[in-house]
């Protein structure tokens, strides 16, 4: 949590100074959670059943290979004005690829972690949509990664948060007693518990007001028993509940009750913030993330004519708070359709009053597969998947995407990681590192292979690849692409596209 201050308005600009910070991909980290930080997108590590970072001493990644490609997804649809409508941002294309030895004489089975900032695509062309993300071993054996979403991150927050709080209750009798005055009582019955716990909290527990305010209302909510799942010592499969994470799927929906009328996040930054009465620690369970694997909670962008890193504005539309998370997570939403009573809406009102801090956020989602290294060889690790860029509105108008480099220095051994960055010709192009523009370009440059299955549709022209090394395993890799260059790429797109969206809309009409 940050307690830095926002304002923010519909139709005016927004430079969010604490919010998510925009990962890319990047190099091998190394998990533990969830008192980690899986936030950092995109570096491959080691992966330990609590899901927070730690060393990887036994195996060398000799080289990383990041291929970035700025792209299109499927073809467009609809009717050319709704397409001149909507803005079409890129669908970044990723592949990392880590050449990792072991040296040793003994086989070794590493949990890998692999965080995705801001979400993986989904394909409206599956007929399941499913995130588009593989990862192979050796170019040829197909992993099946169970993907931890931000969801389930939110659900163990709630439920440790949850777990604080009723212990910290529990200890204290005179406090345990108020506490159960207010779930005992009804009506003005409750209201006047109510009162007397705030009273409590003010006078000996020497809380402000608001913190007050919010245990009391906190007393006054069923949110079902507080369940209690172990979440380490039994391997990371285990700790999800399995390879098809049943046990993630559960924290998803439990420890909200009523709170799910304010939203996931919202309903979060409650419990952790009255935790964090009690335990100072619970109040940056969720920056805490960030911060272990290098990254910064702050949302940033790359300045396209500066070079130097500033904080992201982004231009709000009276709709943006339901389709950007990261201002949703600003906004005090209620939703005026959730099954409550009118007294549990009444408390959820309260809560969003008296919440004394900005939630930050990052939206992501955290890869995990098992990989087996033989003794005394190499093997080729690669992670593929595709995102869509995000937008940064201050001019130049500018289309983002950020790799953090971290956790690359978290492992003993960790070589070059190799950079190449393709865009649309026409398209302005910038890094936080120096990049070497190839002299050559390419033609209907394809997008990086991501699921077979699914169709794609390149940006039809000219590309350019820009190269550069590494030099630092820390920090952040940041890639901004001007907007209007952009849209310059797309002329003549459609047309290029007719043939593949007509194939498309007949196989999805048999």
């Amino acid at each position: 949590m940050s307690r830095c201050r926002m304002k923010w308005a519909l139709g005016v600009a927004i430079a969010a100074s604490a919010a998510a910070t925009a990962f890319g991909n990047g190099g091998p980290f190394v998990v533990k959670y969830p008192s980690g930080d899986p936030a950092a997108k995109g570096v491959m590590a080691r992966l330990d059943p609590s899901l927070k970072p730690d060393r990887e001493t036994r195996l060398r990644v000799l080289k990383e290979d990041l291929k970035i490609a700025f792209g299109l997804g499927e073809a467009f649809e609809g009717t050319r004005a709704n397409r001149a409508q909507r803005e079409v941002i890129p669908l970044v294309h990723v592949q990392a690829a880590y050449t990792i030895e072991n040296p040793t004489a003994e086989t070794i089975d590493v949990d890998f972690g692999f965080p995705i900032l801001r979400g993986l695509y989904l394909s409206p062309y599956a007929m399941m949509p499913v995130p588009d993300v593989r990862v192979t071993v050796n170019n040829s054996k197909s992993l099946r990664p169970l993907i931890i979403s931000n969801s389930a991150i939110y659900g163990i927050i709630r439920q440790q948060a949850r777990e604080t709080i009723e212990k910290a209750i529990e200890a204290d009798k005179g406090l345990a007693r108020l506490v159960a005055a207010v779930r005992g009582a009804q009506g003005a019955d409750r209201e006047a518990a109510g009162k007397a716990l705030a009273a409590h909290a003010t006078a000996s527990l020497k809380w402000n007001k608001r913190d007050a305010a919010l245990l009391a209302e906190y007393a006054g909510l069923d949110l079902g028993i507080a369940k209690s799942h172990p979440l380490d010592g039994r391997g990371l499969f285990g700790f999800a509940g399995g390879p098809d994470g049943e046990l993630l799927r559960k924290l998803t929906r439990e420890n909200l009750g009523p709170l799910s009328a304010i939203g996931e996040q919202k309903a979060t930054q409650f419990l952790a913030c009255l935790a964090s009465r009690f335990d100072p620690r619970a109040a940056t369970s969720y920056e805490a993330i960030f911060s272990a694997w290098g990254g910064d909670v702050r949302e940033r962008s790359l300045d396209l004519e500066t070079g130097l890193l500033r904080p992201r504005e982004i231009n709000v539309k009276p709709d943006a708070g339901a389709s950007d998370p990261t201002i949703y997570a600003r906004v005090d939403y209620l939703d005026p359709n959730a099954k409550i009573t009118e007294e549990e809406k009444a408390a959820c009102k309260a809560i969003l009053k008296s919440l004394p801090v900005v939630f930050t956020f990052a939206p992501m989602n955290l890869l995990h597969y098992r990989v087996t290294f033989p003794p005394q060889a190499k093997q080729l690790v690669t992670v593929t998947y595709r995102q869509y860029a995000y937008v940064d509105t201050k001019a130049p108008k500018t289309y983002q995407f950020a790799y953090v480099v971290h956790p690359a220095s978290l492992w003993k051994e960790f070589g070059p990681i190799n950079v190449e960055v393709t865009v649309p010709e026409s398209a302005g192009f910038r890094g936080s590192v120096h990049f070497e523009k190839l002299d050559w370009t390419i033609v209907n440059q394809p997008p990086l292979p991501v699921s077979p299955a699914l169709p794609v549709s390149p940006v039809r022209g000219k590309y350019v690849t820009h190269r550069a090394t590494l030099a630092e395993k820390t920090g952040e890799l940041f890639l901004a692409v001007d907007a209007d260059g952009w849209k310059k790429a797309l002329r003549g797109t459609e047309a290029a596209q007719a043939p593949m969206q007509q194939g498309q809309q007949a196989q999805r009409g048999r």
